[in-house]
């Protein structure tokens, strides 16, 4: 059941919306992470929580040795391997920045394939051809919404997901030719080497409460930096803590190349017949916006940036399935408000089921990373590494 939701969003949508549904496990860690949230029997999940953090960092840390040590094999594929991750689960731009460094690499004349974890089919550890750069082979229910999202997003770029992503790679390389492999979310997927690792941080936070799960958002400690090369604080906004956060950072990995990136939208379209309008022609016009991904207060805050008048939101758990129902129930709560239109992220539009509502004229807007002036610094980073990769083999000739 949807929860009900009747604050007016016009002035700060970031602050006002609730998560709605999610199971069991979603409103138990939500519980956990809201600190304000005091009573006996949130004191005590969070004590339990502490414990299995703290069991849960050893484990972490047990099998980042026994990768240090060889003991667990890493296996090396005969192209570059470019790894983009993070820290903290989910919400810190890693989408788009695969998207930029693949349209990059493809624009320098290499063969680029995405290799992702995917879901759904994926978790057998088949290999499952999203697209083959030509033609979407999978849908989302199969591949999972992010590896989707690539694929529509990356003409002329294959996207592989499996849950054994050394078997995607050596796919990639194989069928495709692929002479440059980008690993989406690949982090701590430590059995497949790379060539260089980009961790994504949040600006404003940039290790969460300092917690790893279950205690908090972190999926590892910040120790674990030490395996990247390259730090992006995205959703940069020039805040005085944003600008510290980065500093901090520079002082403490002075071996690392640091940069800093924004998100904008790029473009709206139409979820029904992918028609386009300028992000500009929404200004003053009465919206409201759903989305069911990791940091939907962004996507809140982006959309009322734009000038609009955001009357009306709901928020949902990460990949959680849009229905017809769900819309349906949507649009009869936010009738009251009078939306002129709506407004999702491209992410929950790969979710969206075939048949919309009639009375939801349903909008997607496409956001695009932008790392402004570091940019060059980063391109050339990461062009000096690929170059520098002595791969013992001509398929990497471009």
């Amino acid at each position: 059941m949807v929860a009900r939701d009747r604050a007016n969003r016009e002035d700060n949508p970031a602050d006002l919306y609730q998560v709605r549904c999610g199971g069991l496990r979603e409103k138990i860690f939500r519980l956990i992470l809201e600190e304000e949230r005091r009573s006996v029997w949130a004191n005590l999940l969070r004590a339990l929580a502490t414990l299995a953090a703290w069991l849960y960092d050893k484990v972490v840390t047990l099998r980042n040795l026994l990768f240090d040590h060889g003991v667990l094999r890493i296996h090396r594929l005969n192209c570059p391997v470019i790894s983009v991750g993070n820290l903290a689960m989910g919400g810190t731009g890693k989408t788009p920045m695969v998207v930029w460094l693949a349209r990059l690499f493809s624009e320098e004349g290499y063969r680029v394939g995405i290799v992702s974890r995917g879901y759904g089919g994926a978790e057998s550890g088949r290999v499952i051809v999203v697209s083959d750069g030509e033609n979407i082979l999978a849908d989302q229910a199969i591949s999972g919404d992010e590896p989707l999202m690539l694929a529509r997003r990356l003409s002329g770029i294959p996207v592989l997901c499996s849950a054994k992503r050394v078997k995607a790679g050596k796919a990639g390389i194989e069928k495709f030719n692929c002479n440059v492999l980008i690993l989406d979310d690949g982090f701590q997927h430590r059995y497949l080497a790379r060539d260089l690792d980009i961790v994504m941080l949040d600006c404003q936070n940039p290790f969460g409460s300092g917690w790893v799960f279950p205690r908090g958002t972190m999926r590892e400690n910040a120790a674990a930096l030490a395996r990247a090369q390259v730090l992006v604080l995205s959703r940069f906004d020039g805040s005085e803590g944003a600008k510290k956060n980065c500093d901090n950072l520079r002082r403490q990995w002075p071996d690392k190349t640091i940069v800093t990136a924004t998100h904008r939208p790029i473009r709206i379209f139409s979820a029904a017949d992918h028609g386009e309008r300028p992000p500009s022609s929404l200004t003053e016009l009465r919206l409201a916006a759903f989305a069911g991904i990791a940091r939907p207060d962004d996507f809140f805050q982006s959309v009322h940036n734009l000038g609009v008048r955001l009357v009306y939101t709901a928020a949902f758990p990460d990949h959680y399935p849009l229905t017809s129902e769900l819309l349906a129930s949507l649009v009869r709560e936010a009738s009251s408000f009078r939306p002129e239109l709506w407004l999702t992220t491209e992410k929950d539009w790969v979710r969206l089921p075939q048949i919309l509502p009639q009375d939801m004229d349903l909008w997607v807007m496409a956001m695009e990373i932008d790392l402004d002036r570091d940019g060059s610094q980063l391109i050339g980073t990461m062009l000096r590494k690929l170059r520098s990769v002595n791969l013992g083999s001509e398929d990497f000739e471009r």
